[in-house]
């Protein structure tokens, strides 16, 4: 076989003398592989806003527990009671 006849059809190079090499070449890259068990780019884009709202909190001058999108609205709910900003012991 000559070069680039394993290649994908999107190869720009066409030089690659396996698919394996050619796929290596795009830099290919799996993500969001245990989906079944829960992890998957919905789980992530939680995670990434409750740490955001804990950042929010944060720079408010609160100090939630824990990251927990839960304790964070705990924080902020006593914040908002006492008037002034919470600290978790």
């Amino acid at each position: 076989m000559a070069l680039g006849d394993n290649c994908s059809s999107s190869c720009l190079t066409r030089d690659h003398a396996s698919f394996g090499e050619c796929l290596r070449g795009k830099s290919l890259r799996v993500g969001y592989c245990q989906s079944a068990s829960g992890q998957d780019y919905t789980t992530q884009k939680r995670f990434d806003a409750d740490l955001a709202f804990y950042k929010s909190a944060r720079e408010q001058g609160i100090q939630p527990s824990s990251t927990s999108r839960g304790a964070v609205e705990r924080a902020f709910a006593l914040s908002e009671k006492h008037g002034k900003a919470y600290v978790a012991e």
